[in-house]
């Protein structure tokens, strides 16, 4: 058991375990890596899944439980955080998808809203499961649930994983 705790992988001042449950499902770490803007550490980023894969397109269709954990390596207000998430789900999705997705997105910018500033070391999870459907937690606190269906996490997956991801080195590191 103390095995599985242990980090597989250090990213900036983050580790990430090699396994990870949420909701009784072992999810496993696929890649790691860390966001940067302008030589400025932002987010040390972790993608599990049931199944390891290195496409992208895969990964954002896969069925099942999913987690993508974001550690800060940095203080980053609300209004930025918030921000960069439109940013990422805008440069990855067509209008058709937003207007469809409209109230969901909609209920995910309330959550991220409700989380305010984050600090350097905050961890924020955007997970995905039968259960919960799309949620947020941070620092372990669930934060919003059933915030949306599966096409709204497929969504939030492309802002790292889509054809336009937020960081280019950051999707390569996530799908290793």
């Amino acid at each position: 058991m103390a095995g599985s705790a242990m980090a597989a992988v250090q990213v900036g001042s983050s580790q990430f375990a090699d396994k990870l449950t949420k909701e009784g499902t072992e999810l496993v770490l696929n890649g790691a890596g860390l966001r940067e803007i302008f030589f400025v550490d932002v987010y040390s980023a972790g993608l599990y899944l049931t199944q390891k894969s290195n496409d992208a397109n895969t990964v954002i269709e896969m069925s099942g439980p999913k987690s993508v954990r974001l550690v800060l390596e940095r203080d980053v207000d609300a209004a930025d955080f918030v921000d960069a998430l439109k940013d990422g789900i805008s440069d990855n999705t067509t209008e058709i998808e937003r207007e469809k997705l409209k109230s969901e997105l909609q209920s995910l910018v309330e959550v991220m809203n409700l989380i305010g500033d984050v600090k350097k070391g905050d961890r924020v999870d955007f997970d995905f499961s039968d259960k919960r459907s799309t949620s947020v937690s941070v620092n372990g606190k669930l934060i919003g649930e059933k915030i949306g269906g599966l096409k709204l996490y497929q969504a939030v997956l492309k802002i790292w994983l889509g054809a336009k991801p937020i960081d280019t080195k950051l999707k390569v590191d996530l799908l290793k």
